[in-house]
């Protein structure tokens, strides 16, 4: 069915015709609220860039159904328009299905598109797609979940939904997350989860697992954490939000291609590309090659 050129055609090379496409648009995805004008110019952007959509956006109807609607027009790419939690969840019914994935950011966080080299600007990046390679991107399996870029379990992850709190608020809306964090990390630690690795158990307060960026070895990143004073747990912060994490005082860094966490608690709290979920342990980590195809900027 699928026209995508794959990682196996030239690079730059067109298919033969315009590509069946279809674009979903999470209206409550951070940044990616639309109007009229900005869909029409989005949906002329990505004709010019070689991409015909199969039926017109429905950015009124739920993200489910607009997906639902899609698959049944038997397109080759699925567009989306979100941040990492609305693509996760689009990827997610994707899996295993001929169909691959255009990622067009426009939420909260984006850090998947970086990754891919995409514009943070969804119509810039819907240009950046014209000769666009399917590449298979590897995801995270936790539980039967799927995530594809990072994954926090502890209690450390409510400050995601302090976060959410904080869209499109301004200055004051950070006030209830810098509270929040300031609570987190005054916290007493706990050492509440319990990581085997090598056959050894970790006892941690935070564990953050990362995919590998794509080209890199089949791995996750796992980063250890063991919460200490105010400051550490500040410095700590600061250093995840930047993706330095790994090498700080408190933090065991490791590489596995999957993992068990186990906790003291019956329910531990869990991010899934920002998304907070809570989950019965143990919690199992695998990553997934190959069942997910994904379009990336054709490399000059």
């Amino acid at each position: 069915m699928s026209d995508v050129p794959t990682d196996e055609t030239p690079a730059g090379t067109a298919a033969a015709r315009p590509m069946r496409a279809a674009l979903l648009i999470n209206p409550a995805a951070g940044s990616a609220r639309l109007d009229h004008t900005g869909i029409g110019g989005l949906t002329t952007a990505l004709g010019e860039a070689g991409y015909d959509l199969a039926i017109p956006p429905q950015p009124e109807r739920p993200l489910d159904a607009q997906l639902d609607a899609a698959l049944e027009a038997q397109p080759d790419v699925v567009f989306v328009i979100g941040g990492d939690g609305t693509i996760r969840a689009v990827a997610e019914r994707l899996v295993g299905r001929d169909i691959t994935l255009g990622i067009l950011p426009g939420g909260t966080m984006n850090r998947l598109a970086a990754r891919l080299g995409l514009p943070g600007d969804p119509l810039q990046a819907a240009r950046s797609l014209a000769g666009a390679m399917a590449e298979p991107l590897a995801h995270g399996a936790l539980n039967g979940r799927v995530f594809l870029y990072q994954s926090i379990v502890g209690r450390t992850s409510r400050l995601v939904r302090f976060r959410e709190m904080q869209r499109g608020t301004g200055i004051a809306g950070w006030l209830p997350l810098i509270r929040a964090a300031l609570r987190a990390v005054a916290r007493p630690p706990r050492r509440a989860l319990r990581l085997r690795v090598n056959g050894r158990r970790l006892r941690a307060d935070v564990a953050v697992v990362t995919l590998p960026v794509p080209g890199d070895e089949p791995h996750f990143q796992v980063d250890a954490v063991k919460r200490g004073g105010v400051l550490r747990g500040l410095r700590q912060g600061w250093r995840w939000i930047r993706g330095r994490l790994a090498g700080d005082q408190g933090v065991t860094t490791f590489h596995r291609p999957y993992l068990a966490v186990q906790g003291v608690d019956r329910r531990l709290r869990v991010t899934l590309d920002g998304e907070q979920h809570l989950l019965t342990p143990p919690l199992r980590f695998r990553l997934r090659p190959g069942s997910l195809r994904v379009l990336r900027p054709a490399r000059g």
